[in-house]
């Protein structure tokens, strides 16, 4: 009879559930998986510098694939450098199954100080995650991960977590005594009661003023073509959140942009008697933290139940799938032959918006302007916490889904390993990455998983020796007392080099936009430096 070890198992399980690429970084406890890993070279391993990166990769990878990513850890400390990522993947309901390891399964919580014994490490990550669980059988180790891909992809998605005991990793057990499971993940999307979608089809039909308010959901689900039909057929105008972002075209002639709480919209959303809202939780940030006035009738579209009410009440509750629910919506509209009442209004808008922060920020606007007209229109730009991403988090034009990734748990340290794995989830894609020298440093060890593997990404570093958002703040608020955000930079040009990739640096902008476009034809990721030390914050960023 065939016999198996436990990481063989892991391995076989991850690849019967389409898992094509796992980032991880190896650990002793973690080697069974490994000498797995070896015999399956249909399963990719990327390996990275630092876990944290593994769990950042994996986001990437995800929110560009839209597909689950992967990673694998070793036990404790290693674990536990996974925590940050795997927070912002549940602020930002993103699909990542953690593997980790565990010490033997006779020694954990015993707290006999065996090697990398953490305390509770499966409640660190059960706070972290949707879903988590330990392994300590192997017959059990198909079935454990099978219920973490459920539970992953059921409903909201979110992160999971499987913890497997290193002596269950290492033990052996015949192969028909294991029950595979196959994917077998379900396909079926949640609508709801016809009776509702009737009644919301009936409330959009009768509203004189509607809009249309898309949160990340309607990305995640797909439903980008759904909402746009939708939208075509009410004559509605679109406003997006960040996580929204791609949703509708950024240049379609209902679009109205990022910023729902800016002046000339929240006026729009004031003057409108119905807000149909799709796959967001009407988050701080996009809200003037609750602030903003919506329309006293309001139709909310969401997965997860408990988003509905929580911010704003709603006056019909539609729990569901967006793409879903935006079908069965199509389906049940009357035929409408009317003007819309918005008409000239939203483009009216959107010029307003353009030349407001034209006026206000020209130097940041012309550098969006030079980024978008050097890229391809499904160019992913992923962005980490720098001044620049803030302003394009709410003017980069964005033309199609899963093209704009933005943190929206405030991670320092996301941009770089996200965009190494959204390039590798997108390989044909141009993938450009905005970061500031802070947060560049996080995952500085990354240049070397790019350079092994052959991950070609642009990095647009953005240079103001410092942490230059909070330095504004306390320019503003503490009397110009600066401390301990002033940086001591490495020469980034020579750094970059030595992992033999390349690095152009510049005095400001001048030059961006021929220095951008050879950065994307070069066959190895590119670091182009920019002086950043006069960028200025957008107003009301924290």
């Amino acid at each position: 009879m065939a016999e198996i070890t436990g990481g063989e198992a892991v391995v076989r399980t991850l690849i019967a559930h389409g898992v094509d690429v796992v980032f991880g970084l190896i650990g002793v406890h973690a080697l069974p998986i490994y000498d797995a890993l070896s015999k399956h070279p249909e399963l990719r391993h990327i390996s990275v510098r630092h876990e944290q990166s593994a769990a950042y990769l994996a986001d990437g990878y995800s929110r560009a694939s839209g597909r689950p990513g992967a990673c694998i850890t070793t036990t404790g400390p290693g674990a536990a450098n996974t925590a940050a990522a795997m927070g912002t993947a549940y602020s930002d309901s993103v699909p990542i199954l953690n593997i980790t390891t565990q010490i033997p399964s006779d020694l954990v919580d015993k707290g006999k100080g065996f090697l990398h014994e953490a305390k509770d490490q499966l409640g660190l990550f059960r706070a972290l995650t949707k879903w988590n669980a330990r392994v300590d059988r192997i017959l059990e180790i198909p079935s454990v991960i099978h219920e973490a891909f459920l539970a992953m992809t059921e409903g909201r998605p979110r992160p999971t977590h499987v913890e497997i005991c290193a002596d269950t990793l290492a033990a052996v057990a015949d192969e028909q005594d294991i029950s595979w499971v196959s994917s077998g993940l379900p396909e079926d999307r949640p609508g709801v009661d016809l009776d509702k979608v009737a009644e919301a089809a009936r409330m959009l039909a009768a509203a004189r003023a509607p809009v249309i308010w898309a949160g990340g959901g309607v990305i995640r689900s797909g439903a980008a073509e759904e909402l746009v039909r939708l939208a075509e057929t009410l004559q509605a105008p679109v406003v997006t959140t960040v996580q929204g972002s791609g949703a509708i075209p950024y240049d379609h002639p209902l679009a109205l942009g990022y910023r729902p709480a800016q002046a000339a919209v929240s006026t729009l959303l004031a003057k409108s008697d119905l807000l149909l809202a799709v796959g967001t939780r009407f988050p701080a940030t996009q809200t003037s933290t609750w602030a903003l006035t919506l329309p006293k009738r309001l139709i909310h579209v969401d997965i997860d139940e408990g988003e509905i009410g929580k911010n704003y009440p709603a006056a019909l509750d539609l729990v569901g799938d967006a793409r879903a629910v935006l079908s069965q919506l199509l389906d049940s509209m009357p035929p409408l032959s009317r003007a819309s009442c918005w008409a000239g209004k939203v483009s009216a808008i959107r010029a307003k918006i353009a030349a407001e922060m034209k006026s206000n920020a020209p130097a940041e606007m012309g550098l969006l302007e030079v980024i978008r007209g050097a890229i391809d229109r499904d160019a992913v730009v992923v962005c980490d916490q720098t001044k620049p991403a803030y302003w394009a988090s709410g003017a980069f034009p964005v033309f199609a889904p899963r093209t704009f990734l933005y943190p929206g748990y405030g991670t320092l340290g996301f941009g770089f390993p996200a965009a190494l794995g959204a390039k590798i989830a997108a390989p044909d894609c141009q993938v450009i990455c905005l970061c500031g020298d802070g947060g560049f440093q996080y995952a500085l060890p990354e240049l070397a998983t790019a350079a092994q593997f052959g991950v070609n990404v642009t990095v647009l570093l953005f240079n103001d020796s410092a942490y230059g958002i909070l330095k504004d703040m306390q320019d503003g608020a503490y009397g110009g007392r600066h401390y301990a955000v002033d940086l001591i930079n490495p020469d980034f040009p020579r750094l970059v080099e030595s992992y033999g990739l390349r690095c152009q640096s510049l005095d400001g902008q001048e030059g961006l936009e021929g220095a951008l476009k050879d950065a994307l034809a070069a066959d190895r990721t590119t670091v182009v430096e920019i002086d950043a030390s006069v960028a200025r914050p957008p107003q009301g960023v924290h």
